[in-house]
């Protein structure tokens, strides 16, 4: 039996994980210059330089599509949920701000079922139950040993932005079928640097050669992270590789404690193992092909 395109997919993972760490990391450092509107616009308008080969051969049909409400409520979930990540990197340790991102996956389920009237297995409803207990542990203790409880109003405004991100990820599994990949994320960054380039004036902060060259490499790694996710599940199923999605946390954790000196207390550390076991068996166990 040929292993290769297994080894590749997980390393595929693992190093688009790391790259979305390291996204995170950029951010909650350049919050401390630049405004959530500038983070949003640049890393949406340099994401599209890896797509500008597909823009420019494909832009007589581009806006030919009849998904535009789908785009249009994909880019709404999507800038709203980029704003609050932002935010709740600013305003917490970088864990908990990947457990924005973490909780997304738990979601998707109650929403397919409701939206898409996709019904559930009892052990999807159990691992989305297992991966609350384990996001409240996680949110409703220190993230940092030494440092402050997380505000409660953080702490739900970090589950609403988890909610988002899974009526993004909903949102394009309706439209994946008629719509090809690159167009999705084309309109997603087009949208959004509509929308932040006219709220882009009235957010302003002056931008130093390293501040700009950071929000450069902030766009095109993001889009590098999701060429290269999506190109692991194309090595093999999510069922085999899904679960390496959550080595960013771990990730995630020793950039903190590197970068910032956060350091995770061991009851956070318990809150995330039960959200990883969760992921883990909603993986391995779930028959429901969620393409998003």
């Amino acid at each position: 039996m040929n292993n290769k395109p297994l080894i590749i997919g997980i390393l595929l993972v693992l190093a688009s994980e790391l790259t979305f760490a390291l996204v995170g990391a950029q951010i909650k450092y350049l919050s401390q210059d630049v405004s959530a509107v500038q983070i949003v616009f640049f890393r949406n308008l340099f994401a599209l330089v890896p797509l500008a080969p597909w823009l420019l051969s494909n832009r007589t049909t581009l806006f030919k599509t009849p998904n535009m409400p789908f785009h249009l409520l994909r880019a709404f979930t999507g800038i709203l949920a980029m704003f609050i990540y932002t935010y709740a990197l600013s305003n917490s340790t970088l864990v908990n701000g990947a457990m924005t991102l973490m909780l997304a996956p738990f979601f998707i389920p109650i929403i397919a079922y409701f939206w898409l009237k996709q019904p559930q297995s009892k052990i999807t409803i159990t691992c989305i139950i297992l991966g609350f207990i384990g996001a409240t542990i996680c949110l409703t203790t220190k993230s940092q040993a030494g440092g402050p409880d997380l505000q409660l109003g953080l702490a739900a405004l970090i589950l609403f932005g988890a909610v988002l991100i899974a009526i993004s990820k909903t949102t394009i599994s309706r439209m994946i079928s008629t719509e090809p990949s690159k167009a999705i994320v084309a309109y997603f960054s087009l949208i959004s640097i509509v929308v932040c380039g006219v709220m882009l004036p009235f957010s302003w902060h002056p931008l130093s050669l390293t501040t700009l060259l950071l929000l450069v490499t902030l766009g095109i790694s993001s889009s590098i992270g999701q060429l290269m996710m999506t190109k692991a599940f194309t090595k093999a199923g999510a069922s085999t590789i899904g679960m390496f999605s959550y080595s960013s946390i771990l990730f995630a954790a020793l950039l903190g404690a590197l970068w910032w000196q956060e350091y995770p207390t061991l009851l956070w550390f318990i809150g995330a193992s039960i959200v990883l076991l969760a992921g883990y068996l909603a993986i391995k166990y779930n028959r429901t092909p969620y393409r998003v």
